[in-house]
């Protein structure tokens, strides 16, 4: 018996999806390899844990595309290579990563100053395992708030726990000792 091709085309359609959905679970957790993560915190919740992201995986999540991804590089009005905002550029190739531990919002920096200026934060605590701190405070998807600012990404879509889990896991590859 010969199967509608449109049955045909839904199959391989599924199977499609399924592969991009297994593939994205594997981003990470902010777990460390061979423990347990909590539920709710972006742990894998079982043992064995997955190794980190790489810069990247993270650079993929914040890039904003043309095809939907509104991430936190748009042109003119986020964290892009033209005038960032709070002074922090998270475009590839800026090297954003190398400019978090121990440092702290910037007075004055980009075409949108900081709102989290004078306020004894830095975005990412030296020796924090897992990675903690005001850049981990802002894109938490668990919380609506920030201690400061805006919680981010200000534009939808908030970011997914895989992704967070995924960011978090690679910060921590840059933060613990």
């Amino acid at each position: 018996m010969k199967r509608p091709a449109t049955f045909t085309q839904n199959v391989r359609a599924l199977v499609v999806l399924s592969a991009l959905a297994v593939g994205a679970v594997g981003c990470g957790s902010s777990a460390s390899p061979g423990t347990s993560g909590a539920a709710g915190t972006g742990g894998g919740g079982g043992a064995g844990g997955s190794a980190a992201c790489t810069l990247d995986m993270v650079q993929t999540i914040f890039t904003s595309t043309s095809t939907g991804n509104t991430g936190c590089t748009v042109l003119g009005a986020c964290h892009d290579n033209a005038g960032a905002a709070a002074g922090l550029d998270l475009t590839a190739g800026s090297g954003w990563q190398n400019k978090l531990v121990g440092k702290a919002p910037m007075d004055g920096a980009g075409s949108l100053p900081s709102k989290c200026t004078g306020k004894s934060l830095t975005y990412l605590t030296a020796g924090s395992t897992p990675a903690a701190g005001l850049f981990i405070d802002k894109i938490n998807p668990v919380t609506s708030t920030a201690p400061c600012g805006d919680h981010m990404p200000n534009l939808p879509p908030p970011l997914t726990m895989t992704q967070f889990a995924c960011v978090r896991s690679y910060l921590t590859t840059i933060t613990s000792p």
